[in-house]
């Protein structure tokens, strides 16, 4: 077990961190290989955050995007098709001509968005060194270690999620011996990592600041307390002789917390503010999306276990593959932008 955690620390580069975009670094090369990066993010002498253009960014953004718009280009020609290939709708191809039309338009808005302005979110991460910087003055240390740690999960988990569902798409086809359409395929899985990867830049931001608010509804906690705050003074005013001087001492100690914690809120709202200008749009567009797939593949479900396919049990089972893990990962961006949303305004109503 110890092996396993230094392994871990030692692939996290755990050490201590001076800011949260130092935190990211280790998923950094992540990003970039995925062509979610072209500009990432970087401190200057004076605290300030700045944007940096990344060579290696570029070129694997192009790489794969050349790439998808080469296979929606063949999928289309050729007709190629997933769910069709195992039991033809009443839709026909048109169907999967609303898919590619509105795929095209998703990853050609992701484009300019993810790679562009979400890694390069510059007044967002800016509030957050600030906020930082204040928590610290305050006497909280900052733990970057779990922000780098939930970075780099999600980095991973992002090519994990589209790496087993091509696998296991491709798989079911290969059960029933036909010819896999590997264009059609890519197009379908990269639109998918997209969404997840605009969810859990979301997401990622909402853990961020959800964080901080635990730092200052912790001071205000004891604040409530009183009584770690009395045993703190106490202990530096322990050769006083005049206890109503350490009283007093005690309670502008006690006021100043209570501005900085006032000053940090308001911090934290402008920040709230910058994730909602950055991601407001994209949110729109992907639960839209993936609403109306939801509703497509329902179809598809239906009409198919109506027409008697699940008498062919081989075939059916393949059929709910595909059909399953399209409407799993739909509902599963829905319920991340949800939960992450009220997991922080729950965090927020404490005090």
């Amino acid at each position: 077990m110890r092996e396993r955690k230094k392994y871990f620390n030692k692939l996290l580069n755990t050490r201590n961190y001076n800011n949260i975009v130092e935190a990211l670094l280790p998923s950094d090369r992540i990003r970039k290989i995925s062509g979610v990066s072209v500009v990432y993010l970087a401190v200057n002498s004076e605290n300030r955050i700045v944007t940096k253009f990344s060579f290696i960014g570029t070129i694997f953004f192009l790489f794969w995007y050349i790439l998808y718009f080469y296979c929606t280009y063949k999928a289309h020609s050729e007709d190629q098709t997933i769910l069709r290939t195992i039991y033809n709708t009443k839709l026909k191809r048109y169907g999967d001509d609303f898919e590619r039309i509105a795929s095209i338009i998703y990853v050609t808005y992701s484009m300019w968005k993810v790679p562009f302005r979400m890694s390069g979110n510059q007044v967002f991460i800016q509030r957050i060194v600030d906020i930082d910087s204040a928590i610290e003055n305050m006497g909280e240390a900052v733990d970057y270690n779990k922000n780098a740690e939930t970075a780099l999960v999600i980095s991973i988990a992002q090519l994990g999620d589209f790496l087993v569902r091509m696998f296991c798409i491709w798989l079911s086809l290969e059960n029933l011996s036909v010819i896999v359409p590997t264009e059609k395929l890519y197009q379908v899985v990269y639109t998918d990592a997209l969404s997840f990867v605009i969810t859990s830049h979301y997401c990622f931001s909402l853990i961020v600041l959800r964080g901080r608010y635990k730092y200052i509804n912790k001071v205000l906690s004891e604040i409530k307390t009183r009584s770690a705050w009395e045993y703190k003074v106490f202990v530096r005013n322990k050769v006083a002789p005049d206890l109503e001087k350490v009283q007093r001492l005690q309670d502008r100690i006690v006021c100043e917390k209570i501005k900085a914690c006032a000053r940090i809120y308001s911090m934290l709202y402008k920040a709230t503010e910058a994730i909602n200008r950055m991601y407001g749009t994209a949110l729109v567009l992907t639960m839209l999306l993936y609403l109306v797939f939801i509703i497509l593949y329902m179809f598809y479900f239906m009409e198919a276990t109506a027409s008697g396919l699940l008498y062919d049990i081989k075939k059916y089972v393949d059929f709910l593959i595909c059909v399953f893990w399209q409407m799993s990962h739909a509902l599963s961006i829905i319920y991340a932008n949800v939960y992450f949303s009220e997991s922080i305004t729950r965090e927020v109503c404490k005090f």
